[in-house]
């Protein structure tokens, strides 16, 4: 947060083509490139995604809940945390959940900074290492992107996902509220974005949203919702065939 407040103001004391700039950086904003924050509207499905692990223990405790429902979740992973626990992230892979690429550090400044984006690969490598996978799907830090990250995605033949339903849980301490929250903004084809870690602390607390989970789910399924992975939803591949065409970040 504190880097959009930076960023914001120093573009927007160029007026409005800085402003411009900005915005064109936000979570959902097309203007640099594709970002999937939905699915089809036509169908009853809705995927549910967990930002920022793993983080031990609330990312198994997360997935728990999800296989006591005969529900898959799709868990957006750094890279850092997944070199400091990659029996999780291979657990998640060995359950049947989906594994995403979130990024290696976490980092929004990466974005603007990395012209050639390593942190994309480099997390990519760590996932790989971990769990014999390489994600095709991928999620900005914070939503926030720009020009040459997206292409660095598109390059590598795998999607950047958004979302429409974000009920800011790393914030939340009411259960019930936020389950509220997130039933009631679903719509078909919704990508719903929680958290099971925050950014790559070793220890973040996720009681409030394992705690919700349980309401979020049955509310959803008494809506008439199937609760689906990313991949599943958008009918598109969940790994790459191959991690042959990364860049060389050893050096």
């Amino acid at each position: 947060m504190r880097l959009w407040k930076v960023t914001g103001a120093l573009v927007c004391g160029l007026g409005f083509p800085g402003l411009a700039v900005y915005w064109a950086m936000a979570p959902s904003s097309q203007t640099y490139g594709k970002i999937v924050t939905h699915g089809p509207r036509d169908e009853r499905l809705v995927a549910l995604t967990f930002d920022d692990g793993p983080n031990d223990p609330w990312t198994l405790k997360i997935a728990d809940v999800l296989d006591s429902y005969g529900v898959k979740g799709t868990f957006f992973v750094t890279g850092q945390s997944t070199d400091a626990h990659p029996e999780i992230v291979r657990e998640l892979v060995a359950r049947g959940d989906l594994v995403g690429n979130h990024s290696y550090h976490h980092h929004k400044r990466d974005a603007i900074f990395e012209l050639h984006y390593q942190e994309l690969d480099r997390a990519e490598r760590s996932i790989a290492a971990a769990a014999g996978v390489c994600p095709a799907f991928y999620r900005i830090p914070n939503g926030f992107h720009t020009p040459w990250q997206l292409h660095a995605v598109s390059s590598q033949h795998m999607e950047t996902i958004g979302w429409d339903v974000n009920p800011n849980d790393w914030k939340r301490h009411n259960a019930a509220s936020l389950a509220r929250s997130v039933v009631k903004s679903a719509k078909a084809g919704s990508i719903i974005v929680l958290h099971d870690g925050e950014d790559t602390r070793a220890v973040t607390d996720r009681s409030t949203t394992l705690a919700a989970l349980p309401a979020i789910i049955q509310g959803l399924q008494d809506k008439g919702f199937r609760l689906v992975r990313v991949d599943e939803l958008l009918q598109k591949p969940a790994y790459l065939t191959s991690c042959s065409g990364l860049q060389d970040t050893s050096a």
